[in-house]
């Protein structure tokens, strides 16, 4: 198979194919926005410019140049993922039209060219797009104004805040640094590309005996347990403020982030079977006996999960820390209102994140309502009421995922004040209510996705669908 006639076959497609293209452009856009706000956030600040910040710490100073270029790339993962989600998006029509394309003669690389070529070329618009979206922002921002604060003379202390029509939210009158802009947007639609490639052709999966089940539960708990010990002991073994004991000890908390998030992930799916092995048996009701079957025999959706539960686990810990933080400035005083600005921005990018990861489990409940369409429409024929089906799908989605959620954010928001206790004496309690509103509000948006995906059942559960190819 030549490139041309690749190319040719990845653009060929019905409505989900071009659906599934415009959401990789939109996802990879707002990643490539991101890039250029750090690109920016790099490029020094000219204090002849006149220009006033609304937090004019954060980007101006340069050493929390750093954390903040950290803390866009952070932001950017959500997005990234659910760009290569969306290469499910169709998947069951396009993985026929592979086979038979298999049984023309080609092999599985040239299939994954195919679909490596379509999300390619889609990643590649989506950053040509983002340079005007990260354009429109400027004007945006340079429009809107932003709150500065209010000093009567230059040796007093800030009274107050006040919007001021002159002043950015955002470094975005700067030119973003093209060594960070260049490479970042080089490397998302890699990242697409490979992700969406590797997950386009899928094998078989053979059912798991019950001896492989208990090896990857077994594996899951070591992950969680080597993460805990290494996030509680990194405090007493980097010791130091010297920048390679910040490096040292930034780098054993994404290690140790990474492996718990991976570890939860795995104990969500287990959590699922048992959950649903124990519905399948017990329950009376149609709608939590099919919800059972499915949590016991659906496909281990990791990726749809993976950047939900890793934002729970940041957002515990920056919960606990702005709570701290607030408090102690409380008593030393905010200058300027920077910590209590910097939260508010943070807040704010994990809302982003939360609603990228609640788009990824609408990709995925989406995408297991019209693969199994057939039993669907099967069901539907026998009597099974539409409304049974739509409740079996949330309680599919939501039961596993809720527990994990809480469970996450708790440990992350304990882990947090666990290094608040090493480090200081602590000026605030734990904050139980912020906590706590963060898990219902995951929650609800995690139930919102699963709720939207309901609204594929109409046309998956229509009498014809019975006639498809299982």
């Amino acid at each position: 198979m030549t490139w041309a006639g690749a190319t040719w076959l990845a653009f060929r497609g019905g409505r989900s194919d071009r659906l599934r293209i415009v959401l990789t452009v939109g996802s990879t856009a707002v990643a490539a926005v991101f890039v250029l706000l750090a690109g920016a956030v790099v490029t020094p600040w000219d204090p002849a410019s006149g220009t006033a910040y609304s937090n004019v710490q954060l980007w101006t100073e340069a050493g929390l140049r750093g954390g903040t270029v950290f803390a866009l790339a952070l932001l950017c993962l959500p997005f990234l993922a659910f760009a290569a989600q969306c290469s499910r998006i169709g998947a069951p029509a396009r993985e026929r039209r592979f086979e038979d394309l298999a049984r023309l003669g080609a092999t599985r690389r040239e299939l994954r060219r195919v679909a490596a070529i379509e999300s390619g070329l889609a990643s590649v618009g989506g950053v040509l797009l983002g340079l005007p979206l990260y354009a429109l922002l400027a004007v945006v921002i340079g429009t809107i104004g932003a709150p500065v604060p209010v000093m009567p003379d230059l040796v007093s202390a800030p009274t107050g805040t006040e919007w001021t029509a002159d002043a950015l939210l955002l470094p975005t009158d700067r030119v973003p640094t093209w060594w960070v802009a260049l490479p970042g947007l080089l490397l998302l639609p890699l990242f697409v590309t490979v992700a969406a490639s590797v997950g386009a052709v899928r094998r078989e999966r053979r059912g798991a005996d019950t001896w492989s089940v208990r090896r990857r539960t077994a594996r899951a708990v070591g992950l969680v347990v080597g993460s805990l010990v290494i996030a509680v002991l990194a405090p007493f073994v980097v010791v130091g403020a010297s920048a390679w004991a910040t490096i040292w000890f930034t780098a054993l908390l994404l290690l140790a982030v990474v492996l718990f998030s991976g570890g939860a992930v795995s104990l969500t799916g287990t959590l699922a079977g048992v959950v649903g092995s124990g519905l399948a048996v017990r329950s009376g009701r149609a709608d939590l006996l099919l919800a059972g079957r499915r949590m016991v025999s659906g496909q281990r959706r990791e990726a749809s999960r993976l950047t939900l539960l890793l934002g729970c686990l940041i957002g515990g810990a920056a919960l606990v820390s702005r709570s701290e933080t607030l408090a102690q400035m409380d008593v030393q005083g905010d200058t300027g209102g920077f910590f209590a600005q910097t939260y508010a921005l943070v807040l704010v990018a994990l809302g982003l994140a939360t609603a990228a990861s609640a788009l990824g489990l609408l990709v995925a409940e989406v995408e297991g309502i019209v693969e199994r369409r057939r039993s669907l429409a099967t069901a539907v024929a026998a009597g099974v009421p539409r409304s049974v089906i739509a409740r079996a799908v949330v309680l599919e989605a939501v039961v596993p995922v809720v527990p994990a959620v809480a469970v996450t954010t708790l440990v992350g928001a304990l882990l947090s004040w666990s290094f608040v206790a090493v480090r200081d004496a602590g000026y605030g309690s734990f904050p139980v209510t912020d906590v706590l509103a963060f898990v219902i509000a995951v929650s609800l948006t995690a139930v919102v996705a699963a709720g939207l995906a309901t609204l594929a059942l109409p046309a998956s559960t229509d009498v014809s669908e019975a006639r498809v190819p299982a």
